[in-house]
């Protein structure tokens, strides 16, 4: 039985042989297509409406530094948590009163000296002026209790969720460790490994417990840290820069790959848990997308959100085809074959892992499948617009997956079809089609046109606002069907037809 399909986003356009034009034309036959991937954003200043729209309709979680109770009634959707660091002392932005902290000398001094000043306080260079030392937590009543860092940063940062009606607080920074030479100053007198992850441990349970009804997750996830303990203080945590070291861009190799998907495999069914991404270059870097999305697909459940940047410019919006994924619900967890391929399957497909730095792997499909290939992807500009698809080829027999790569296959597509109903005025002819056709948009405002061939390759694309008509040329195209999907600004599709090519 012949099938056409078309994947656009969110969206699959199935066209079956037995479907008649008129159908498809009249009824515009769709399957909604949910995603796997539950993806998470943070957001910088520079950010407009529009793109705050995006957001709403493509994310799940988005953080953020902003005290704005425009951003607050704007971002409705995802579940929007603020981001405070607990190491940055950005003098000049209002996240805490620096003067305040500043005027106190012993808000970073942690030694055994009777008289706690400018002498023993501990400050790191730059931008870093703090240490997270649960053990120089003092009780909530004492007088100066916000004379000392992590209690102040309980009292400010709980106060600034409430304030803003934030769904919760994102502590970044919360698991990095001091060592000899790391600061100016004093080390603490009493510092050892040991002694700061307990008074880490006591440091987040007691910023938790200061917002007992709202989500609190750490930056902090790492190889020997007591990331699964400190798992249990909070609502969840980060497991950052999980791959890729954002500095270079380099590749971190399979241990280190393999510590954070173990962490992420056993604690998912108990709490939060954000992976994430940041790679120089990654908007460029197909392989390296498809692996960090892949290895998310493993341990893949609804309490693990993903997110994935190119750090080059990383204050911008960027959104990822791969984020539209949809293979179904998992049938169990991932699993390692005798080659050392990480694989998981799902309802309508499989994903294949190969972590490992140097050697190729070669795999066996038992059946035929779709490669799922991501085209574009990157930042989504100050109007919303964002471009981005997925296209699909026939893939059968042997696979080879080369060094720190992966392939994400989906099942040959025989989807049922829904009735999405008329949802536009929008009219297109002549169709058939020889050398143009037009599009009566009726003002609609904002709309994105995609072009598609059978195999879901984008031919042309296009981006208009407020237009009565637009012309398409079609003299370059070859005869055959294609398929036109017309988007509003949300990037919601309002039509969908086929088009045909004499």
């Amino acid at each position: 039985m012949k099938k056409s399909v078309l994947f656009v986003s969110f969206l699959i356009i199935n066209f079956v042989a037995n479907v008649s034009y008129a159908q498809i034309n009249n009824e515009k036959d769709t399957v909604i297509s949910p995603s796997n991937i539950k993806k998470g954003i943070r957001i910088s200043y520079i950010i407009t409406n529009d793109q705050i729209e995006f957001l709403n309709t493509h994310f799940d979680f988005v953080e953020t530094i902003f005290l704005d109770t425009n951003i607050r009634n704007k971002i409705q959707n995802p579940e929007l948590v603020l981001y405070r660091s607990i190491r940055s002392s950005w003098d000049n932005k209002p996240e805490f009163d620096w003067n305040y902290i500043n005027s106190n000398e012993n808000m970073f001094c942690h030694s055994d000296s009777a008289t706690q000043d400018t002498s023993t306080r501990i400050d790191i260079p730059e931008f870093d002026s703090w240490l997270m030392d649960g053990n120089d937590l003092v009780d909530s009543s004492t007088a100066d209790a916000t004379n000392h860092w992590v209690n102040y940063f309980a009292v400010t940062a709980s106060a600034q969720v409430y304030n803003y009606n934030y769904d919760g607080l994102f502590i970044d920074e919360a698991g990095n460790k001091l060592s000899p030479g790391a600061v100016e100053g004093d080390m603490p007198w009493d510092y050892s490994p040991e002694s700061w992850r307990d008074g880490r441990y006591r440091a987040l349970s007691f910023i938790k417990s200061y917002l007992p009804d709202k989500t609190v997750i750490f930056n902090g996830l790492m190889a020997g840290n007591g990331a699964d303990s400190s798992l249990s203080l909070t609502d969840g945590g980060m497991w950052e820069d999980f791959a890729y070291d954002i500095h270079d861009g380099s590749y971190k190799g399979k241990n280190r790959w393999l510590l954070a998907i173990q962490c992420m495999q056993r604690n998912h069914n108990n709490t939060n848990l954000v992976l994430v991404v940041k790679k120089l270059g990654l908007i460029d870097n197909i392989q390296a997308r498809i692996f960090s999305i892949a290895s998310y697909l493993l341990i893949s459940n609804p309490n693990i959100v993903f997110s994935m940047t190119d750090y080059t410019n990383h204050t911008n919006v960027q959104y990822y085809p791969e984020y539209d994924i949809s293979i179904g619900n998992p049938l169990g967890d991932f699993t390692v074959n005798d080659d050392s391929v990480y694989l998981r399957e799902f309802e309508n497909g499989l994903v294949l892992v190969n972590p490992d730095a140097d050697s190729s792997i070669t795999y066996v499909l038992p059946k035929e499948y779709h490669k799922i290939v991501p085209v574009g992807g990157g930042f989504v500009d100050s109007l919303g617009e964002y471009s981005g698809s997925l296209s699909y080829e026939p893939t059968s027999g042997q696979v080879t997956i080369p060094p720190e790569s992966a392939v994400i296959l989906k099942d040959s597509i025989s989807s049922g079809i829904i009735n999405m109903g008329n949802q536009s005025d929008i009219k297109v002819y002549p169709n058939p089609v020889k050398d143009y056709f037009i599009i009566d948009l009726n003002n609609i405002d904002k709309i994105s046109i995609k072009l598609y061939d059978m195999n879901g390759k984008i031919v042309f694309v296009k981006s208009e606002q407020q237009k009565q008509k637009i012309v398409i040329n079609t003299s370059n195209l070859k005869a055959g069907n294609y398929i036109l999907s017309v988007s509003n600004k949300k990037g919601q599709i309002i039509e969908a037809k086929k088009i045909i090519k004499e």
